[in-house]
Order: C-alpha cells, then sequence, then structure tokens
C-alpha cells in the first residue's frame, strides 16, 4: 500500500549548485532553489521525497506550512486550502517560488530501528513478518508505516496487523506483488535478523467511538489492519455487534482462519465471520459463500450500520457505491485503498544544461501556428470556391503534413522565453480578426465598409464573392471558423491558463476561451482535470465503449458542474457572494455573452448565429480532442499522475502548431512545465497518429474503435500497474465492446 500524504528527507543528498543564494529548510534540511524555481520541484530534484500528485495546483497534495520567508504563490489557493490552512500558513509547494529563504514543515515522523524476528508464508501470495522494534511506535490500530528492511534499497508502506503493544512489536501481512522489489525480497528471501527501518504512523483508518453495528469488509493483504482494529477491540472490551466479510478468490488463498474464530469466541458483541469466494471450483468441497464480496453487503447491513473497507482499491470503490446506494452516509464508511504503485519521480526534467541552444528556426517553427491562422483568414475573405480550397486545404496540411514529416524530437534550451510567450498572446488579436472576418462574411452589409477598404487594397471584389458564397461554402466556413477558434483559441488558451501567477496570461488566456463559450476550462482543466485526469471521477476522460457524440455533451455538461462546483467552494472559502462579480464562472459566460452581441452588431441575426455555430464547434473539438487524448485510460486518483495516463504524438505538424500541446504525457506528468520545454517521450503510449489525423478518425466510432481497441490493451498489457489492472477489467466490463470484454477472459 502506498500514500502521498508523507514525507521522508535523506540525509545523504547533495544539493546542486545554485543560480541564486535562497535556500529552503524543509524539516530541517536544506535545499538549494534554481532562479524562478517552485518549492516541490527543488525538493524532488535534490532527493526530498514530498508529497505530490498534479503538480499544477490542482490537488493540494503537496501543501506544507511556511514558517519563515516570503514566497510568489503561482495560483489561487482559496480554491483548495481550507480557511483554518490559509490562516496557518499554508501554501503550495508546487505553487510557490520562494522571494526569500524559507523554512517549511511538512508532516514527518523519525524512522525507528528494529529487527525481523519471525516470517511466515501463509498463502502462496501472502506473507507475514514480525518485527522487534527498540522503542514502541505510536500508533491507532489500523494504521500504517513506511518499512524498509537492510538488503533492498526500498521503503513501502504497509499496515500494521496488530494493536499496540509496549514490547514494540509490530506484524506484518504482506502480498506479493509481480514486479515487486521489496514484497518479493520479502518472500523470497530469510528475513530473521534482518535490520529494519519503520516509520510512521499515517492514516485515518481506525475504529471509531459509537454504538453503531460494524460491518468490516477487506479482500487480499487488506485484512492485516482488519486485525489490528479487531485485536484493539478486544483489549477495550467493545460490545459492538460486527460483521466481518473476508473476499478471496479461492478456498487455499484464505489465511488466519484459527486466529479469526479465536476472536469470534471471545467478542463481547455478536460476531460474523463470512469468508466469500469468488473463483472457487464449482465442483469443491467448500461449503460457504461464493461471488464477490461485494454482492453479500446488502445482507448484513442496517440503517446505522458503519462500515470499514480495506484492501484493493476495485474492491474499495465498488463497496463503497454499494453501501452509498443502499442508504450509508460517506461519513459512516471509513476505507483504506491499498495500492502497489511506486511514488518514485519518473521524470527528470531540469537539464537544461545539456540541450543544445535554440536556434532561429526553433523560434520561428511555432510563428507556423500564425500561418494557419493568417491563411484561414484570407479563404474566408475571398469567399466562395477559395472557402473551399481554405478547408480542405488544411485537412490536407495536417493528415498529410503529418503523415510525411515524422515525428519532432528535439528539446532545444531557449534562452528568449519572452519571445515565444508574445507568440501566445499574439493569439488574441488574430482570433480577433478571424471573428470579424468570418461574421462579416454573412453580414448583409458591407460592416464599416471593410469589403470596400479591401478590395481597393488589394484589387479584389470582396463584396461580390461575398454575395456569390453558397450555402455550402458557408458551412465550410462554419467548420473553418470552428477549427481557428478551436486551434487559435482554446489550444493557446490551454498554455496561457495554466500560467495562473501571470495576469496578462490569464486575461488572454480567458478571452481566448470565451469566443468557444468555455471559460469555465480556466477553473475545470487545472483544479479539476488535472487532478482527475484518467480516473472516473473526470469529465473530460472518455471511458472505454463511449461514444465521441455522447462524450461531447456529457462532458460539456459535467465539465461545467464541475467548475461551478469549484468556483462556489472558493467563494465561500473568501467570503464573496457567489452572485457578485468575484465569481469567475459567471464572468466569464458574460464575456461570451459579450461576443454574441457583437456578432450580432457586425453581421445582424445571421452573424450572430454564425458565430454561434461556430464557437460551438470550436467547444466541441476541444471535447473531442479530450476525448482522444485520454480515452480507454485508468488511474487511481490518489496516485501521482504518470506520462502513461496520456496519449501522446510527436508528429512534427502538429507540434509545430499547437505549441507542442501533443506532449500531451510530459505536460499531464509536470504540468507546471512551459510548452516549449514538453520534452517528446516516444516511449509513452501513442495515438494513432497526429492531432486533426486522430479527431477525423474519432468522428467515425466504428472506425475509432477498431484501431484504438488493440492500442487500450496494448497499453493495459505494457503500462498499467497492477490496480490499474483491476480497474481496467472493470472498465472493459462496461464498455459494451465484445473485444474489450473477451480480454477479461484472456
Amino acid at each position: 500500500m502506498f500514500s502521498t500524504d508523507q514525507i521522508s528527507t535523506k540525509k545523504t543528498m547533495q544539493p546542486i549548485a545554485s543560480k541564486t543564494a535562497i535556500q529552503a529548510k524543509i524539516n530541517g534540511a536544506t535545499i538549494q532553489l534554481l532562479s524562478n524555481e517552485n518549492i516541490l520541484s527543488a525538493a524532488l530534484r535534490q532527493g526530498i521525497d514530498f508529497p505530490h500528485s498534479c503538480r499544477v495546483g490542482g490537488c493540494a497534495t503537496c501543501k506544507c506550512q511556511l514558517i519563515h520567508g516570503k514566497v510568489k504563490e503561482l495560483t489561487e489557493t482559496g480554491y483548495l486550502l481550507s480557511d483554518e490552512e490559509l490562516n496557518n500558513g499554508y501554501i503550495l509547494a508546487c505553487q510557490s517560488i520562494p522571494q526569500t529563504d524559507v523554512e517549511i514543515r511538512v508532516q514527518n515522523k523519525e524512522f525507528i530501528l528494529g529487527q525481523v524476528i519471525r516470517q511466515k508464508i501463509l498463502t502462496k501470495e501472502i506473507c507475514e513478518i514480525t518485527i522487534q522494534l527498540k522503542t514502541p511506535i505510536n500508533f491507532k490500530a489500523g494504521q500504517y508505516v513506511s518499512l524498509s528492511i537492510e538488503g533492498m534499497d526500498a521503503e513501502r508502506n504497509y499496515s500494521i496487523a496488530n494493536a499496540p503493544n509496549e514490547k514494540g512489536i509490530v506484524s506484518f501481512i504482506i502480498r506479493n506483488v509481480p514486479g515487486g522489489k521489496l514484497s518479493n525480497y520479502i518472500f523470497k528471501e530469510n528475513l530473521v535478523g534482518k535490520k529494519t527501518k519503520v516509520k510512521g504512523a499515517f492514516g485515518n483508518f481506525y475504529l471509531r467511538d459509537s454504538k453503531n453495528p460494524i460491518l468490516m469488509i477487506a479482500g487480499g493483504s487488506g485484512l492485516a489492519p482488519i486485525l489490528a482494529i479487531l485485536e484493539q477491540g478486544i483489549l477495550n472490551g467493545t460490545k459492538r455487534p460486527l460483521t466481518l466479510l473476508f473476499g478471496a478468490r479461492k478456498k487455499e488463498d484464505l489465511y488466519k482462519l484459527n486466529e479469526l474464530q479465536k476472536i469470534k469466541k471471545i467478542w463481547k458483541g455478536k460476531f460474523n465471520f463470512i469468508p466469500v469466494l469468488s473463483e472457487e471450483p464449482k465442483d469443491s468441497s467448500w461449503k460457504g459463500e461464493r461471488g464477490l464480496v461485494t454482492s453479500k453487503i446488502k445482507e448484513y447491513i442496517t440503517n446505522k450500520t458503519e462500515a470499514y473497507l480495506c484492501g484493493p482499491p476495485p474492491m474499495v470503490d465498488s463497496a463503497t457505491k454499494e453501501l452509498t446506494l443502499m442508504g450509508i452516509p460517506k461519513h459512516s464508511i471509513y476505507a483504506d485503498r491499498f495500492t502497489t504503485i511506486d511514488h518514485s519521480l519518473s521524470l527528470n526534467i531540469d537539464d537544461i544544461q545539456n540541450r543544445s541552444k535554440a536556434g532561429f528556426f526553433d523560434y520561428l517553427k511555432f510563428f507556423l501556428f500564425h500561418a494557419v491562422a493568417i491563411m484561414s483568414v484570407m479563404s474566408l475573405l475571398m469567399g466562395g470556391f477559395y472557402t473551399t480550397i481554405g478547408f480542405f486545404s488544411l485537412l490536407f496540411f495536417y493528415i498529410i503534413g503529418d503523415s510525411i514529416s515524422g515525428d519532432d524530437k528535439s528539446t532545444p534550451n531557449f534562452s528568449r522565453p519572452d519571445v515565444l510567450t508574445l507568440q501566445l498572446w499574439m493569439a488574441l488579436p488574430i482570433l480577433c480578426v478571424i471573428f470579424f472576418s468570418s461574421v462579416w462574411t454573412v453580414s448583409p452589409t458591407d460592416t464599416l465598409g471593410f469589403g470596400s477598404w479591401l478590395s481597393q487594397i488589394f484589387d479584389y471584389d470582396f463584396n461580390f464573392a461575398k454575395t456569390n458564397t453558397t450555402i455550402i461554402e458557408h458551412v465550410y466556413a462554419i467548420i473553418l471558423s470552428g477549427l481557428m477558434i478551436g486551434l487559435v483559441g482554446t489550444i493557446t488558451a490551454h498554455e496561457l491558463t495554466h500560467r495562473t501567477w501571470d495576469p496578462i496570461s490569464m486575461f488572454i488566456g480567458r478571452w481566448l476561451l470565451a469566443f468557444s463559450f468555455d471559460t469555465i476550462f480556466s477553473i475545470e482543466h487545472v483544479y479539476g482535470h488535472h487532478r482527475y485526469v484518467s480516473t472516473t471521477e473526470d469529465p473530460a476522460t472518455a471511458p472505454r465503449g463511449r461514444n465521441v457524440y455522447y462524450h461531447i455533451l456529457a462532458s460539456t455538461i459535467k465539465g461545467n458542474i464541475s467548475a461551478w462546483d469549484i468556483e462556489v467552494k472558493r467563494l465561500k472559502r473568501k467570503s464573496y457572494s457567489i452572485l457578485s462579480y468575484h465569481n469567475a464562472y459567471l464572468r466569464g459566460h458574460f464575456m461570451s455573452v459579450s461576443l454574441v452581441t457583437l456578432a450580432y452588431l457586425i453581421g445582424g441575426i445571421t452573424g450572430m448565429f454564425f458565430f454561434i455555430a461556430s464557437g460551438l464547434f470550436g467547444k466541441a473539438l476541444l471535447e473531442i480532442v479530450n476525448y482522444m487524448e485520454h480515452y480507454g485510460m485508468v488511474r487511481l486518483p490518489e496516485e501521482p499522475v504518470q506520462p502513461r495516463h496520456s496519449w501522446n504524438t510527436n508528429k512534427r505538424i502538429s507540434s509545430w502548431t499547437m505549441f507542442n500541446l501533443t506532449r500531451h504525457s510530459h505536460h499531464h506528468a509536470q504540468g507546471e512545465v512551459a510548452y516549449q520545454d514538453l520534452r517528446p517521450f516516444p516511449n509513452a503510449p501513442m495515438m494513432i497518429s497526429g492531432y486533426l489525423t486522430t479527431i477525423v478518425i474519432a468522428l467515425i466510432p466504428p472506425l475509432w474503435h477498431r484501431l484504438m481497441v488493440p492500442k487500450v490493451l496494448e497499453w493495459d498489457q505494457k503500462f498499467a500497474s497492477p490496480e490499474e489492472l483491476e480497474l481496467a477489467k472493470i472498465a472493459n466490463q462496461r464498455s459494451g465492446i465484445p473485444k474489450f470484454i473477451s480480454s477479461n477472459k484472456g
């Protein structure tokens, strides 16, 4: 089991030389910071195991207390931190750049030394070890600690399987995880006599004071904290009625049966112990319960039941869902989700000194974005056949261009990031020109004499071309305008609204989003999507089997609901009225309404509806991109986002004209990294092709599923952790696609 709510410091770390004199002291360990480096990046770079997940200020996993010094905060902490935390000086390490030397305090525990005194194999997958600590550890029955053992350079979290005692003895029940360094070592080696280190305790899984009946559900090694709680309950003389459902695959996977029978005899209240087997052969001698352990819940609960769940995340999540459907309130459900994913940072982006210096072309290539926009404006204004040519030329440029130009795998060191930022800012005036030009093409009059003015300059009758543009050519114009709103507006805004510390970038980014009626993106994307990406909690992540057209609607509705909830929580924390100027959700939609009004003034009722259609197409384009960027992927919500949780592509044309949005795997793993510094990650999960090619394929569901089902199943084999494989099986079963469902039988 692993958790992100802890931190340890390594005494052997050697801070690398800094360009500045600023230092940070984290729980007594001093590190040095580079210029404009946030606390989290500096800590991870220098060997401190700092709690973290999204790295863009969207989850608050890296919150810590600022004891001394000043920091520049890069985001609105009111979205995430409570009033009490704000009053006590808490900050987000990933969004805080020290302006002076600082001292930071994060929850930490000291190591307690010990020695293995007993080792016993309980089943083919479960082992028990007992450790004698030099000093007793202070913990509550049900909590977990961080454990390391002599001979293996690995540190993992395991729940203590016994109640606290003055002798300093702690036991652990450990599952042998495929590929798990420490668990494999525990199973293969004779550990008796080996030295250990224990740090903790952590977690909120322990028995609450109450008189209500108890339902406990355990699976696999999840029985460990349950045994500790039961032992403590006996010592306390607990009289509450208790039912324990213990799920396993087969009879030989059950363990600690004798101990549980003894507990049943001496428990002061009524005690039921029900083992449930899910894969026991039908012709075996087993006379007990069969099926999934969660299917037995309804037989053993009342409306006053308190539930304690411990084991694999899919089991815990399924049990939680069942309990809530049966009326058990969430505050009466306590859970410990056992995971086995290593939290070590798999990325190292601090390699600027090793990169080649960016040349003139490295800056110039991103101006291809602006060239595409200008060519589109020209085709719209020239009308008629030129609009058709412009539309199909754009498709040809991206689809054929990506297919023949290969991949861009370079990441040079840009010494003038201000030029790259200016390129982003230029998107707003360009999009305004696209907006006016496209609406003018359907205006019943020559608004502001624009057409006549152009005709004099270019010796081309723009007004005549406008009046002779056919309906089908206007349809192409709507799609082309929508593509430009998505390309020039949303893609650029995506980069800019991540720069929450820069008011100019945020202003420009939100106005760019207003053209697609999607200013809520600046709220939900940073504080929602980046936190829950590739989980069932994320509106933008498409589950396996979903149709792209349904996803456009579902993601739009759920995204707005999520953004509203996030904004309301922030306003309440800041003591602002929901119906006020401070509400960024409402303010953003008023921005879009102002553009609709302007479209009406430029092009009348026809121009207004033309813009609305183009804007909605641009919004749909975003949801299609969301659909294909994370389709079918799964992740445990409490685990840090890794490159494997996003589909990636390094196609050259898409990368150059979309500000490296294509390098999506790195962006989600380290969302604080500017677009020019994103790395290609050629070994990450890869999309079908470049962005526009993949968009076109996504719009043809039969073709999409034919090409993507094998890719998703390959992702399961190459990238998924053991826990994610369990989530994948659930997703496969729900997908409705035969190939996904049949893969569960393999």
